[in-house]
């Protein structure tokens, strides 16, 4: 995966949080994806504005003690919203 490549997510897509369950779904077309709470950080962090790598660097910079985790588990998640149809890399 392209590191430098920017997240953009397909229009629609809402992230709600119940309780400890959030969950990303579209009205429409009745897509969902739970996320636990680093993957909603994730979601929120792809803007189309911010690489996976800034994405990266920024939870990295915020949980240094997790660093490796981390770039699997964005990595890992983007690979999910794009198999899905919910984001594309630009």
């Amino acid at each position: 995966m392209d590191t430098n490549k920017k997240v953009v997510l397909e229009s629609g897509y809402l992230l709600e949080r119940i309780d400890d369950e959030i969950t990303v779904y579209h009205p429409i077309l009745a897509t969902s994806l739970y996320l636990n709470e680093t993957g909603a950080l994730i979601w929120e962090l792809c803007d189309g504005v911010r690489s996976i790598s800034d994405v990266i660097d920024i939870l990295v910079e915020n949980y240094p003690e997790n660093g490796e985790q981390i770039a699997d588990d964005v990595r890992d998640l983007i690979s999910r919203l794009l198999e899905k149809n919910i984001a594309v890399l630009h």
